[in-house]
């Protein structure tokens, strides 16, 4: 796994909001580097918070929650599922494609001091 610049500043911007918060953390905070790095970047965040129990994700046939508060299963799992699912023809942050990949992805839920799971 890559280190990432800048971590800890990308997780307290992002936390709370939407994938697409993150994904603009990201890149604000490592300005200059190529669009596959900051994917990258963006996935390796999303599984080292998985594994830390930092966020969970509605699951994909219940992208809100409605049915069961989140996904339970294995964080390769999830990570198998939001890599396929990222759009191969994205060249930048302001794609199309990759904004209706944001729009279309299950919920992120994001740990409050509380230890309660709680979506943007």
């Amino acid at each position: 796994m890559h280190i990432v610049s800048n971590i800890e500043e990308i997780v307290n911007d992002s936390k709370g909001l939407w994938l697409s918060g993150l994904f603009g953390s990201i890149i604000g905070w490592n300005p200059g580097h190529a669009f596959s790095t900051h994917k990258n970047m963006f996935f390796n965040i999303i599984k080292v918070l998985l594994d830390e129990g930092a966020i969970r994700f509605c699951r994909p046939d219940d992208p809100l929650g409605k049915k069961e508060a989140y996904w339970k299963t294995d964080s390769d799992i999830i990570m198998n599922y939001l890599q396929e699912n990222w759009p191969d023809n994205a060249t930048d942050e302001n794609d199309e494609e990759l904004n209706m990949y944001f729009y279309e992805m299950p919920a992120i839920l994001w740990r409050d001091e509380a230890g309660k799971y709680i979506g943007s």
